[in-house]
């Protein structure tokens, strides 16, 4: 997913924020082609969020539509408006990306992501065969963190590179298609406007969720109802890096993707 500007009102924002770059696609490519290096994604589709009333995002719009010709990828725009909130339109967005998607699985991912390393697909096809249904790329180490919403991670014994967790997060996941259409379901009709300690966008709902079951289900029920484990085992470092769209944050994109793009 990937969009030029947006508004943040849930955090007092009231200036558009753009993706650095836009109108340009220069920081696109580099993602697109640090995810062909790193995890050798053939088919791949950019959904857009795109703000109607933005001259940016109406500029970005047609320099995108020539990059997707380019490297033969779909790509689905998302219409919305910079009145609305990012909660809602990113929102959107996502729901547009899983419920076009025919594939088996898929890879969600985005535009301010970076792999660190190779993605190793042998990791993800014994989590499958283990009959977990979602992979998650941590963006901090692996380890048990939060305030009030904890991640609880744990180990897997028998599954070498992975550990189990009760979060979910919009970061970079691999997944069975049909299972994160039936999670987002709850998240269509509970899109917050509000952000806090359960995360905003589609994790709000989600994780509220989440919460809610760990609390009046059995571990095991749980586990069943939300099958859905870390990449890297417990303590690893995150194979993800996450680098934003806010002001000040562009020199350390540009040098993390120097970085992967040497390796």
């Amino acid at each position: 997913m990937t969009h030029a500007s947006k508004t943040l009102p849930e955090f007092g924002r009231k200036d558009i924020l753009k993706y650095p770059g836009a109108p340009g696609v220069d920081l696109i490519r580099d993602v697109i082609d640090n995810i062909e290096k790193y995890a050798a994604i053939a088919k791949k589709t950019i959904v857009f969020d795109h703000k109607v009333d933005c001259d940016t995002s109406c500029l970005y719009l047609k320099n995108l539509a020539v990059f997707c010709q380019q490297k033969n990828i779909n790509l689905k725009v998302s219409p919305s408006a910079l009145a609305m909130p990012s909660q809602i339109t990113a929102s959107n967005a996502f729901f547009m990306a899983v419920d076009q998607c025919k594939s088996e699985h898929l890879l969600l991912w985005e535009h301010d992501h970076l792999f660190l390393e190779y993605l190793n697909w042998d990791v993800i096809e014994s989590a499958f065969s283990a009959g977990f249904k979602m992979v998650r790329f941590n963006r901090s180490v692996n380890r048990n963190q939060g305030d009030y919403v904890r991640e609880t991670i744990s180990a897997l014994p028998g599954l070498s590179g992975l550990c189990r967790t009760n979060y979910y997060c919009n970061g970079p996941f691999v997944a069975k298609t049909e299972w994160v259409k039936e999670l987002f379901k709850y998240s269509k009709v509970a899109i917050p406007s509000w952000n806090g300690c359960f995360g905003g966008f589609i994790e709000g709902p989600i994780n509220r969720l989440m919460v809610a079951d760990e609390l009046n289900l059995s571990s095991d029920e749980f586990r069943s109802k939300y099958p859905i484990c870390l990449y890297g085992e417990e303590g690893s470092s995150p194979v993800v890096t996450h680098f934003g769209d806010f002001p000040g944050r562009r020199a350390r994109l540009l040098a993390r993707i120097k970085s992967s793009l040497k390796r």
